[in-house]
């Protein structure tokens, strides 16, 4: 099997093919991972008792016992039917082999879904699934373009929103499906009996879940606030939002800055560039992005990314301690910001 492409996902996860036992879900999404994975097996189950039908199982546990995965898929369901066995891959778990066991003896009665965290081409789980005639290999990255409006659109079907309003939606969803779905259903909730949704109604439902706590980190730290950008941080992961939607709000905070750089050192006045770059950048916090603009050169803009993608790539491979690589990674730009900020003046 090779890779599966986007437009092809729903199909295969609403049509489950008996020769093909073993799905991987993989990507820095993982709120659309788990999304996906509940999704395929609530049709494999066709509304079973979760009790019987599904199994939920841990890489870590697959490594300390090998044989086990193959144990679940092989078993025969109680009461007929079929069974799902969701596999939670974390960390550098050895599971490969058993996985392997089970593409040489596919069971009839059962599917094993892998979810997986981002994995590079050719490498591991994704190079077996890519390949393996008995598996399908499906890429879960975060909601941009064309799909984060379809899913803006289908949570918010009942309103008419303002073209300021959507552009900030723009700006706060799309890092992790779940994530963005929670906001959008409680945005609709909160705006139950009206016919519009407004910038303001954004700000008081979705500001409270993290988005503009977010935007607050990321300003401090690319303006050198360290100690601003540590009580925010603090604040955030406090609230119970995941470190990756700050991480996330980071990336395209600096890919933003990074374009209006572009121009700038093109000839570009300041001000020219930052009206082009357009409204990636809420209005509200166009002061601090003047500050930034003034501080990051286009090679230290560089510098933050390269941190910025690190930090991302390194909190999924080592989720214990994901906060804490975020948060340095973040304090470092922070650092950065304002020994060149120094300099400057």
């Amino acid at each position: 099997m090779v890779a599966v492409r986007q437009q092809d996902v729903d199909r295969i996860l609403s049509r489950p093919d008996p020769a093909q036992r073993v799905i991987l879900l993989y990507g820095s999404d993982g709120g659309l991972v788990s999304e996906r994975a509940a999704s395929f097996a609530r049709t494999v189950l066709a509304g079973a008792d979760d009790a019987f039908g599904l199994v939920r199982l841990d890489s870590s546990e697959i490594a300390s016992d090998p044989g086990r995965l193959a144990d679940e898929a092989h078993t025969i369901p109680l009461f007929g039917g079929s069974r799902v066995i969701r596999v939670r891959v974390s960390g550098n778990r050895p599971i490969l082999n058993a996985v392997e066991a089970v593409l040489r003896s596919p069971p009839k009665d059962s599917w094993i879904v892998l979810e997986a965290g981002e994995i590079r081409k050719g490498v591991g789980l994704r190079k077996l699934c890519e390949a393996a005639p008995g598996a399908a290999a499906i890429a879960c990255y975060a909601d941009e373009g064309p799909a984060l409006e379809r899913l803006i659109d289908s949570e918010l079907s009942a309103f008419r929103l303002d073209p300021e309003a959507r552009a900030l939606l723009r700006t706060l969803l799309g890092s992790d499906r779940l994530a963005s779905r929670s906001e959008l259903s409680k945005l609709a909730l909160f705006a139950r009996g009206q016919a519009t949704i407004n910038v303001e109604d954004i700000r008081t439902v979705i500001g409270d879940g993290g988005g503009f706590a977010a935007d607050d980190a990321v300003d401090a730290a690319a303006t050198g606030d360290a100690e601003g950008l540590d009580r925010n941080y603090r604040r955030i992961l406090a609230s119970g939002t995941p470190a990756y939607v700050v991480a996330s709000a980071a990336l395209r905070y600096f890919q933003h800055l990074h374009r209006i750089r572009a121009a700038i050192e093109a000839g570009e006045s300041t001000q020219s560039a930052m009206d082009r770059a357009g409204g990636a950048i809420f209005f509200q916090r166009k002061a601090k992005l003047e500050q930034a603009v003034r501080v990051w050169t286009g090679d230290r803009v560089l510098s933050a990314l390269e941190r910025l993608d690190r930090a991302i790539l390194d909190s999924r491979l080592k989720a214990a301690i994901g906060d804490e690589i975020i948060g340095q990674a973040l304090l470092s730009i922070a650092v950065l910001a304002r020994q060149a900020r120094r300099l400057t003046t």
